[in-house]
């Protein structure tokens, strides 16, 4: 074969790994660690703050950095602390959905031997529920930013750790609402004085179940 026919040979056989390298591809996975809000609470009691949380989510992977991922996270979120020199708490269930894109900072792809570690950050959009003061149900949107690392085992499970902070745009999580100028207890939320936000750490396991094609092997070798 001419060196020419075989240099393009060649270079469709790279190109077409590339391709493949770059598939979307799907996961599920849990979540499951702690969460606490932040308030307008001072001088928290951290160890009577600290609540159980998990969750579930969804990936799609359009290629080895960019991911959209779904998430619904279900827990209590409780407060002890003092506000204005008063021992104040609340103890309230938490539901967060959020529509989040992720970005990795280093090529990853489940399976992929060459790409099975990566840091990687996220934000997006997302609705929370909790009750009010009144035991009515509060919907508000909330702002997520998250980090975080994961690690491929194999050619489906992989795991991972992350933290992240949801601005809420309803200030009723602690049953206070601009307290400095309303004085206290209030029903009505005002965004301008939102001090409210929610934060979740923990670990997560994914489980691969969607390939856009099968990995190129020869892809996996050159790189």
């Amino acid at each position: 074969m001419p060196v020419k026919k075989l240099g393009i040979v060649v270079l469709l056989i790279v190109l077409s790994c590339q391709v493949k390298a770059q598939q979307r591809s799907a996961d599920i996975g849990l979540f499951v660690g702690g969460g606490t809000p932040l308030t307008d609470f001072t001088r928290t009691k951290i160890t009577e703050s600290l609540n159980f949380d998990f969750g579930i989510f969804y990936r799609h992977n359009y290629n080895s950095r960019i991911s959209l991922r779904f998430n619904a996270i279900y827990g209590t979120m409780n407060q002890t602390g003092t506000f204005n020199n008063q021992e104040m708490k609340f103890s309230k269930k938490v539901f967060n959905f959020d529509a989040l894109v992720e970005i990795n900072y280093l090529d990853f792809i489940i399976g992929v031997p060459k790409m099975k570690f990566s840091p990687f950050v996220y934000t997006g959009i997302g609705l929370s529920t909790y009750p009010d003061i009144d035991g009515n149900t509060i919907v508000t949107p909330s702002i997520p930013l998250g980090i975080g690392a994961k690690y491929a085992f194999n050619k489906r499970i992989a795991i991972g750790a992350e933290a992240s902070l949801h601005k809420l745009m309803n200030d009723g999580l602690d049953n206070l609402d601009n307290p400095y100028t309303n004085n206290g207890l209030i029903k009505v939320s005002d965004i301008a004085h939102n001090n409210d936000w929610l934060s979740y750490f923990g670990l997560t396991l994914t489980y691969k179940f969607f390939w856009g094609s099968v990995p190129c092997p020869i892809y996996e070798t050159i790189n």
